[in-house]
């Protein structure tokens, strides 16, 4: 065995996991195997080299997908999950596959992705993702536009400056990012100055919303808490809340886990500076509504038990005003804060 092999076949896996609108049941099932495997989910497509489709086959998302499939490196393998079923075996071939040089354009296989990166404090996390003069979580996707990124133009800037104005794609395959979501964002350095929302595809006919039986909104409340903690940094309370998460929908009792975790979550100083005066709603139109307030409400609402209903077509109309103005590491916290179910509203409105 030559080094190259030695070396592939100890590649450590690096998921990016990709929902399309009526997946949500393969993507918690996916992520619950790759968290067994203790694989660590890639943040970008250059971090990865397992690309998988959890969901329905949607054209809608094809160029998107073949986009981010070009800017993984070699090894790499990419599979479609369209079912739970499939989703342990489909994973564990795919990592076969990522671990042989067959089928891999030899002369382009480059070293393992690092497989022991020394954890970042939590602390520290939080500060280098609203570190806004560098690119900390400021990665988009590495996605081009169908057709690919137009040409810069030029406009004045908050500071009266004549800056390059660039249009670039938000999702649909960011990590942490609502199933289906597109936004179109006009970016002068890091602010961004037009936003326009879209959704990319439909649940086959029949879909029922995976979030819209009553006895799986706690794990619902959860996985939002999992997205927003990703997108903020705190890896480790992510993951917690979303083996606490994968409890509840097996009918597990792990209430005092969750009490537990809730008060770790609640006491993060870090966190509350983090989340604090981002993406406010307020006034009449969100009273007592549970978008109400800024990302950290947000937050703490769902860290309740109290039920609550959020309305994704609020949400969506909300978005481009909430996101003009915003750098682009607090959009995405923006965004995750609010975490519209736009299965639900594509059914809805089906």
């Amino acid at each position: 065995m030559d080094v190259r092999a030695w070396l592939v076949r100890r590649t450590p896996i690096r998921p990016l996991i990709v929902t399309t609108l009526g997946g949500t049941n393969v993507r918690l099932a996916a992520e619950r195997v790759a968290r067994i495997h203790g694989w660590r989910p890639a943040l970008s497509p250059a971090d990865a080299n397992l690309l998988v489709v959890a969901g329905p086959d949607d054209p809608a998302m094809t160029p998107f997908l073949d986009s981010m499939w070009q800017q993984i490196p070699v090894p790499r393998a990419r599979i479609h999950l369209g079912v739970p079923e499939a989703v342990e075996a489909g994973l564990a071939s795919s990592a076969d596959q990522v671990r042989s040089t067959e089928g891999q354009p030899e002369a382009e296989i480059s070293p393992p992705h690092e497989e022991h990166r020394t954890p970042m404090p939590h602390h520290d996390q939080m500060a280098m993702s609203h570190d806004h003069g560098g690119h900390a979580g400021h990665d988009m996707g590495g996605m081009e536009m169908p057709g690919g990124i137009p040409m810069a133009d030029r406009a004045p800037d908050r500071d009266e400056l004549k800056l390059d104005q660039l249009t670039v794609p938000l999702g649909p395959g960011l990590p942490a990012w609502p199933s289906g979501l597109l936004i179109r964002a006009k970016l002068q350095g890091d602010v961004i100055q037009e936003a326009a929302v879209d959704v990319l595809g439909n649940p086959p006919a029949g879909t029922e919303p995976f979030w819209a039986d009553v006895r799986r909104h706690p794990a619902r409340r959860l996985d939002s808490c999992v997205r927003l903690l990703t997108v903020a940094g705190w890896e480790d309370a992510a993951i917690t809340a979303a083996r606490l998460r994968d409890d509840i929908l097996a009918d597990k009792d792990v209430e005092s886990a969750v009490a537990r975790w809730v008060r770790r979550v609640r006491r993060s100083r870090t966190l509350r500076w983090s989340l604090s005066g981002l993406g406010i709603l307020n006034g009449p139109k969100w009273t007592d509504r549970p978008e109400e307030g800024d990302a950290y409400d947000r937050l703490m609402r769902r860290l309740s038990p109290t039920p609550t209903k959020h309305d994704p077509a609020a949400i969506l109309d909300a978005l481009p005003r909430l996101l003009a103005g915003a750098e682009f590491a607090t959009a995405r916290l923006i965004v995750a804060s609010l975490d519209p179910d736009l299965e639900r509203l594509r059914v809805a409105h089906g």
